[in-house]
């Protein structure tokens, strides 16, 4: 199947979310479509500083019972909402944190798949006692998703992120890293 590149006017026009998407499958089946539409709002909203609020700002896009797995990056969380909320969190300390692109985005039946670069700034309120910053990173991270057939919503995540890159750029690893908790 060929891939194709979607301009920020393209993916907003055709799934509300006013993202580039540099590799896009070319033909997508109408319920394929509808998936990656969900999978991208919630993107929108739990990157977004100003719209997520916590787990009751993407609740309407998650299934009940959905589970979530990162267990390297936000082990706490273990439902799509608990993720928002943790990243609700973050995101006080990262308080300009965006997506920039979604680099590849691929759906096939009840399954979407995601890579996205995302940037962000240590302007906010401490991280783990680490006052602000002010410096600024970019990385990437990708996420793997069910959709319920029945609801059309999340049913599970997985995620996997490069925290360290991101880390690194905010000086947020300290020289005893190996004794600390990632948060």
């Amino acid at each position: 199947m060929p891939v194709v590149s979607l301009s920020a006017d393209q993916t907003a026009k055709r799934f509300g979310v006013h993202k580039a998407i540099t590799n896009f499958p070319s033909s997508l089946t109408p319920q394929e479509e509808a998936n990656v539409k969900v999978v991208l709002e919630y993107m929108e909203i739990a990157y977004s500083p100003k719209n997520n609020k916590g787990a009751s700002s993407v609740k309407h896009l998650c299934a009940p019972g959905n589970t979530f797995a990162a267990p390297s990056t936000f082990p706490e969380a273990d439902s799509a909402e608990a993720y928002s909320d943790s990243h609700a969190r973050v995101m006080s300390s990262l308080q300009d944190l965006h997506i920039v692109q979604f680099d590849v985005v691929v759906a096939k039946e009840n399954f979407v798949s995601l890579r996205y670069t995302a940037t962000g700034s240590h302007i906010g309120e401490p991280h783990s006692g680490i006052a602000a910053t002010r410096r600024k990173a970019e990385w990437t991270a990708a996420g793997n998703f069910v959709i319920d057939e029945q609801s059309g919503l999340i049913q599970h995540w997985w995620k996997d992120w490069d925290k360290m890159r991101m880390w690194k750029q905010l000086g947020w690893v300290r020289p005893d890293n190996d004794s600390v908790e990632f948060t």
